[in-house]
């Protein structure tokens, strides 16, 4: 399966398409690693990374995982800055 991109801006304006495009892309995969491929993303909120956290524990209890690939800078700063870097990048 394809790496699912995220855009340049990923916020809350697309947060409902994000978590549905994640939740099919799970159940897709079946126990796969989901990859999420993030390197153009330029800016993410808070909202865009917690729907992340949500997909990444829920692939862990379907057996699978969330895979996060090509962590740009500034979304490593974003996520460190709401204290969820640790949890999704490791």
């Amino acid at each position: 399966m394809e790496p699912l991109t995220l855009p340049e801006v990923t916020n809350i304006a697309g947060v409902a398409a994000l978590h549905a495009l994640l939740r099919e892309r799970l159940v897709a995969a079946d126990k796969a690693p989901l990859v999420v491929d993030c390197s153009a993303v330029r800016s993410i909120d808070a909202a865009s990374l917690q729907c992340l956290l949500n997909t990444s524990r829920e692939a862990s209890r379907l057996g699978g995982r969330l895979e996060l690939a090509g962590v740009s800078a500034d979304f490593r700063r974003y996520a460190d800055y709401v204290g969820l870097a640790a949890e999704l990048i490791g």
